[in-house]
């Protein structure tokens, strides 16, 4: 999510039903990518563990969000 208000909306709904789990949250589809590919400052796993859910706005800056689903369905 590029937008910080949103993306604080989501968190706080998650913490407020008790979800425990740690949420990371990324800018842009770039930055998305890197995470999931664990490249440049994610490239260490205690930093980026492998996500058990992906939330994802279509409408990223950099890469768009359909590209990044591209690149998660090709690897």
């Amino acid at each position: 999510e590029d937008e910080p208000a949103h993306a604080e909306l989501v968190i706080r709904s998650f913490q407020n039903i008790g979800v425990a789990n740690r949420i990371n949250h990324v800018m842009d589809g770039e930055a998305a990518l890197d995470y999931l590919f664990r490249r440049g400052e994610y490239a260490d796993p205690e930093k980026s563990p492998t996500p058990h859910l992906i939330l994802l706005d279509l409408r990223l800056p950099k890469v768009d969000g359909l590209e990044v689903l591209r690149a998660i369905k090709a690897d």
